[in-house]
């Protein structure tokens, strides 16, 4: 397959109306669905018929590890692209927790592998190369964790103005983070108050929007959700181009959920693989769980607690996300702060130290097993989004503080055995 040959996007069309608009950002979603105060997505409708997927599949096998060996099917040419090197992350096998769950195959797609540690990395990679191949200034974002830090680094690879707006109780790695990478960072009264800000400087003072600003939300710019598909693309690569019967993914407005699946869907439509997982969201809170359950149209508003698991941690999911889960036949499974602990845990016990957030994959397929979804024929991705050492504070939660011990046998020895 010649490099230069990539396939062409001939419109956007919106997720839930099905309305085709002309490619641009279109950063509040669909105008149609938004003027009915049920904001949704749009997604590009590919023209995959350029593509030969024999050769298509002999060049991704014999190319790089990174992300943008899979140029052909993103919406930036390659020769547009701002790179850190992500991508080409690990599926690794837990042996041990297969057999603790009971299920026949468990793999984890190690995010954490990521320039930034996390899987937002994909993401922003993709939405900064637009931006900049569109003359954006100025960047912004709505973040307290992972997706500030990604933005800042690929905007300083950009060399683009980027702008951070977060909250006050900003994790202190997430905080250097993006300091140090030259972004300006805005604090905002409150969480909901983030988004007020982004739209005041995306509408009165140009800045180009990574991020949703939309209420309810209608999730974040569609070129940077087209670099999760690259997950799908490598597991069904790691799996020798089969894929597994459910993927599960960390999910607050399901930016990752839905690409990773649409990822999945065009290997399915390429002939590259004979089947499409099932999707399952890893939610903090049960907006998706609430809407599979009552049947409704729509992620309702959800009754929510404070939690540390910040990166999930919003009440209301996105259409995007409903969609997603109804058209794979998938489910979604709510963790409490307690399950992702539970699920950091178990994951330490592999040798992987997950953000709390990331955990929350885990605690999922221990849902899956309980609900009786999943059994001994059951082979499962679970998507481990980023590193604890993003803020370890929270994987910690209440543990008792360390303290000191004298320099004796005995002593070494009650603080070792107990």
């Amino acid at each position: 397959m010649e490099d230069g040959q990539r396939v062409t996007i001939r419109e956007v069309r919106c997720i839930r109306c099905g309305t085709a608009y002309a490619v641009t950002e279109w950063p509040r979603g669909c105008p149609r669905c938004f003027e009915e105060g049920r904001p949704s997505a749009v997604a590009p409708a590919l023209d995959l018929s350029v593509i030969d997927p024999a050769a298509l599949k002999e060049t991704w096998t014999t190319a790089g590890r990174g992300m943008w060996r899979f140029h052909h099917l993103l919406p930036v040419p390659v020769e547009d692209a701002v790179s850190l090197e992500e991508g080409g992350t690990p599926l690794l096998r837990l042996r041990t927790l297969e057999d603790e769950f009971g299920i026949g195959a468990l793999w984890v797609k190690d995010e954490r592998r990521n320039p930034t540690g996390s899987f937002k990395d994909r993401f922003f990679s993709v939405c900064l190369s637009r931006a900049r191949s569109q003359g954006a200034e100025v960047v912004a974002i709505a973040s307290s964790g992972n997706g500030g830090a990604s933005a800042a680094a690929y905007a300083a690879a950009a060399g683009i103005t980027c702008v951070v707006i977060t909250t006050p109780s900003i994790a202190p790695a997430w905080r250097a983070a993006i300091a140090m990478t030259g972004a300006r960072l805005v604090a905002a009264r409150s969480g909901a108050e983030r988004w007020k800000l982004l739209q005041t400087g995306v509408e009165a003072l140009n800045w180009y929007p990574l991020t949703n600003y939309v209420t309810p939300p209608v999730g974040s710019n569609w070129y940077g959700i087209q670099g999760y598909k690259t997950i799908a693309y490598e597991i069904a690569m790691s799996l020798d181009w089969d894929v597994p019967d459910w993927v599960v993914v960390p999910t607050s407005r399901g930016d990752g959920l839905f690409g990773i699946w649409r990822g999945f869907v065009e290997l399915a439509e390429l002939g590259l693989t004979r089947s499409v997982p099932r999707m399952v969201a890893a939610e903090r809170f049960p907006s998706l769980t609430v809407a599979l359950q009552q049947g409704l149209d729509y992620p309702p508003t959800v009754e929510s607690e404070p939690t540390q698991a910040v990166s999930i941690g919003n009440d209301t999911a996105t259409y995007q996300s409903l969609h997603t889960l109804r058209a794979s036949q998938g489910v979604a499974v709510a963790c409490s702060d307690a399950d992702m602990r539970a699920g950091v845990r178990a994951l330490g016990r592999e040798g992987i130290f997950a953000e709390l957030s990331a955990a929350a994959s885990i605690a999922a397929v221990k849902g899956l097993v309980e609900r009786g979804l999943a059994d001994r024929s059951a082979r499962i991705v679970a998507v481990v989004t980023a590193s604890g050492l993003t803020d370890p504070g929270a994987a910690l939660g209440d543990a008792e503080p360390l303290e000191p011990i004298p320099p004796t046998v005995d002593a070494l020895r009650a603080a070792v055995l107990g």
